[in-house]
């Protein structure tokens, strides 16, 4: 199953992407079955051996809908509205069968019509999550069953017979791609964690800042108060002077354990090099991210790393919204540089300095 493969937590995320990726696929599929609806008029009227003016209606009724459709093809962009409004096209095709078929002399040929509609649910369902589509694409026999209340198909159970393997074979060919689709994109996962993240302390990278500013401003996406605090660790490179630099690895690690241990799931934490940090704190008051810096500090200063014991020292800045993220981040500098050069081990707010 798919869910053996993605965390529960990440469909949302992984249906999202596959509805991305396979989107237009589906899209421009879902339009082609609405003009391959309205050139069956030309089967219709072989079957009268005339012009078939009794299935014009049924047949071009779909233009309808796929005018609309492709007016606001372009706002459908998640995968939830996409399987909505995807799916309306195989079963107005089908719908529109069903009312032409109503005029047809001969309606031995609906039974091919309906074989036709299951690929046609197929490649809808490339870009769409199989569990709907299992429930979505099983109203195909349930239009068959109602549709011969009043057309009473003489090959009725044959339609059903025919229907049933392909129903499961599309269903089993979608659950192939899914699967399939999950592998790409754990894969794709993975090569975007490793890109912004520091393989030794679990910590993001530089390269995450990327992702959280808006590159044509120069500042932070968030539209909550964000604090970021700047840390060091002091006195580092006796640690590896004295202990060795795997000590000193270590100690990186539990110095990001004890962050991590504090901090909430919306906030990020990020190795700005060597023993330095930055964590942004996001919807927090100043004074609220002070008292984390301070519990922080006193928790490492406290806490046993089995090497030695550390301290950290940290500057913190308010970030302005109208300002570049560059800027916040040179201030908090300021404040750490402060913090060392006036006995370390202790947290400095930048905006105490300018008093």
């Amino acid at each position: 199953m798919i869910t053996s493969k993605i965390k529960k937590e990440e469909l949302d995320d992984f249906y999202q992407s596959k509805f991305e990726y396979y989107r237009n696929v589906s899209g421009y599929s879902a339009m082609l079955i609405a003009l391959l609806e309205m050139t069956y008029f030309v089967t219709d009227c072989q079957i009268f051996g005339r012009f078939a003016y009794e299935t014009l209606v049924p047949r071009f009724f779909i233009a309808i809908p796929l005018l609309i459709f492709w007016y606001f093809y372009p706002q459908i962009q998640t995968y939830k509205l996409g399987t909505l409004c995807y799916y309306i096209f195989p079963h107005a095709a089908m719908w529109c069968t069903i009312w032409a078929i109503w005029y047809l002399p001969n309606r031995d040929f609906a039974r091919e019509g309906f074989i036709i509609m299951h690929f046609a649910f197929l490649a809808i369902g490339i870009a769409t999550p199989l569990k709907y589509h299992i429930i979505v694409h099983a109203c195909l026999l349930l239009n068959i069953v109602i549709s011969n209340m009043w057309n009473h198909y003489a090959s009725f159970s044959l339609m059903i017979t025919l229907a049933l393997p392909l129903y499961i074979g599309v269903v089993l060919m979608l659950y192939i791609l899914e699967n399939s689709y999950a592998d790409q994109y754990l894969i794709k996962k993975k090569l975007e964690y490793s890109s912004i993240s520091d393989e030794l302390t679990g910590a993001f990278n530089r390269h995450k800042l990327d992702e959280l500013v808006d590159k044509s401003t120069g500042r932070f996406t968030f539209s909550k108060n964000t604090v970021l605090l700047m840390l060091d660790i002091d006195y580092f490179k006796k640690v590896n002077d004295t202990y060795g630099h795997e000590a000193g690895d270590e100690i990186l690690k539990f110095v990001v354990s004890e962050i991590k241990n504090q901090v909430y799931g919306k906030d990020y934490i990020i190795r700005w090099g060597g023993e330095e940090f930055i964590i942004l704190l996001v919807d927090y008051t100043t004074d609220q991210a002070l008292r984390f810096a301070e519990k922080l500090r006193a928790s490492i200063e406290s806490s046993d790393n089995g090497i030695c014991p550390v301290t950290i020292s940290v500057g913190l800045c308010r970030y302005n919204k109208n300002e570049n993220y560059h800027d916040t981040i040179d201030k908090a500098d300021q404040a750490l540089y402060y913090a060392k050069e006036h006995g370390r081990n202790q947290v400095i707010n930048y905006a105490d300095m300018e008093k």
